[in-house]
């Protein structure tokens, strides 16, 4: 299809106002894409599929919701020993929670919408290990295993021994003097106490940091420093946990890859296909019919931008159009004053076309008949090019030639 026909006919912006339905970014660039179908067969399965997807919409029963693009995070999941972070897992959950609601849906009276359906896989045990190994805030939970349920208790064991014996150090008051802060902090991983310089040999320890100013010493008590070591090694075992337990809910997602990389593409369609249904009972829209006789016929038809300029009350009417052109009947001459419509005229009659082959329903009347083309080709507007020192007559006359 002629690209700079359908940006002369604007029906990018037909896309724009469908992709802002879309419930990802990567179903939004998916509906940017659209393009008119090449075969009849392709744009009235996309019809059939759009009648039951707007009944399913009128009875509340096609519910998406926002979804992370996850084409990346599946590409990183294919090589062996391959893992996602915490935050990157959680991400395929929201994926396999739409592709769970939409497996429950079972209507025999959409056929069409039941058979795209069975191509989701069944992510219901993928989604449980999920839910129990991280959260949305990038954490791997204690429940993800029994052993890092277990390295954490220990874990926190320790970590309260240290904090009470610090706790009795800096509440001791033959150190008040020396403390420069009541309270304990990490530096470089580790606990320490903030010492005024002066003090600094008051309490035995390590000294991991000085104060901008230099008035503050950040001492780790030599006495805690046994229980500071213990607990890095600990860390060091929740940290090993922590990825075995990634990687081995990365292998059962690697086993069903495939499956998995379907189900999407198959929601984001989906996701698409609704899209288009919201826009078309936004405005009304109905579907023409797609016929391979050279027939037009136009009924009532209205350009959808002038609907979407008339719904934000910019204008106050949109003049319907009525158009018809035999298999004999090949050209039609409109003539016309200034402002008369001439242009809209055309351009409603390009850019209906232009939807009904991308398989849309149209702003126009039942019984209107769209003749399937696989070319689209436009002449209009003022294409006149400086650069290329050539006259609007001149610019016209090459698009004609390209045309012809």
């Amino acid at each position: 299809m002629d690209e700079n026909s359908l940006r002369l006919l604007e029906f990018h912006r037909i896309l724009e106002e469908i992709a802002s339905y879309g419930k990802s970014p990567a179903s939004r660039e998916l509906i940017l894409s659209i393009r008119p179908l090449q075969e009849i067969k392709e744009i009235q399965g996309r019809f059939a599929l759009l009648r039951e997807i707007r009944r399913l919409i009128k009875e509340d029963r096609l519910h998406i919701e926002e979804f992370d693009d996850i084409k990346g995070l599946l590409q990183k999941l294919r090589p062996e020993g391959s893992f996602l972070e915490p935050l990157e897992l959680y991400s395929l959950r929201s994926v396999f929670k739409n592709i769970e609601r939409l497996r429950s849906i079972h209507d025999s009276a959409k056929p069409e919408l039941m058979d795209l359906l069975s191509q989701l896989h069944n992510p219901e045990d993928l989604l449980t290990i999920i839910d129990r190994s991280v959260d949305e805030d990038g954490n791997v939970l204690d429940s993800a295993s029994a052993e890092l349920k277990d390295i954490r208790i220990r874990k926190r064991g320790i970590e309260n021994r240290i904090r009470k014996r610090l706790d009795e150090i800096i509440h001791n008051r033959q150190l008040s003097a020396a403390l420069q802060d009541e309270y304990v902090t990490l530096r470089s991983g580790r606990w320490v106490i903030p010492l005024k310089a002066d003090f600094k040999g008051k309490i035995p320890g390590v000294i991991h940091d000085i104060s901008r100013t230099g008035e503050t010493v950040y001492v780790e008590p030599l006495e805690i420093i046994g229980l500071a070591n213990e607990h890095e090694n600990i860390l060091s075992e929740e940290k090993a946990e922590e990825i075995r337990v990634l990687k081995g809910i990365a292998s059962l997602i690697r086993r069903d890859l495939d499956s998995i990389e379907r189900s999407y593409r198959t929601l984001l369609y989906i996701d698409l296909l609704k899209s288009i249904a919201l826009f078309s009972e936004r405005l009304g829209l109905e579907e023409p019919l797609i016929t391979e006789e050279g027939k037009t016929r136009l009924i009532r038809a209205r350009h959808p931008l002038l609907l979407l300029l008339k719904e934000k009350g910019l204008i106050n009417e949109v003049v319907p159009l009525d158009l018809e052109l035999t298999d004999t009947e090949r050209t039609m001459v409109i003539t016309g004053p200034n402002a008369g419509g001439k242009t809209i005229a055309l351009k409603t009659a390009g850019l209906l076309t232009a939807m009904a082959l991308s398989g849309m329903a149209i702003p126009a009347g039942a019984g209107s008949v769209i003749p399937f083309r696989r070319e689209i080709l436009v002449d209009i507007g003022d294409e006149q090019s400086i650069e290329e020192s050539l006259s609007t007559f001149s610019g016209h006359i090459r698009n004609l030639s390209t045309i012809i």
